[in-house]
């Protein structure tokens, strides 16, 4: 009998539990509570990985590294644009 797989960047350890909304460059979608790695919500929200995620809380835009993971609880506000920087 096979083991059933994990979704891609959610390994054991990820638990997921009811929906909530959050919204993601305007949008608002639907994810279940939980902690996602960045690029795994990338991924699920059709975002280029070569793209930055911030999320913002009072008006304080932080980006988000993809290696890292984020709580999502529901009302979280992300938004996705072009990695500002590098050389020329």
């Amino acid at each position: 009998m096979n083991k059933p797989q994990d979704p891609p960047g959610q390994g054991p350890g990820h638990q997921h539990g009811e929906p909530v909304t959050i919204s993601v460059d305007g949008v608002d979608r639907t994810i279940a509570d939980g902690v996602y790695k960045v690029s795994a919500l990338k991924h699920q929200f059709g975002i280029p990985l070569d793209y930055e995620l911030d999320q913002v809380v009072d008006g304080v835009f932080t980006a988000l590294n993809d290696a890292r993971s984020l709580h999502i609880r529901g009302g979280e506000v992300l938004v996705s644009h072009v990695r500002q920087g590098g050389s020329s």
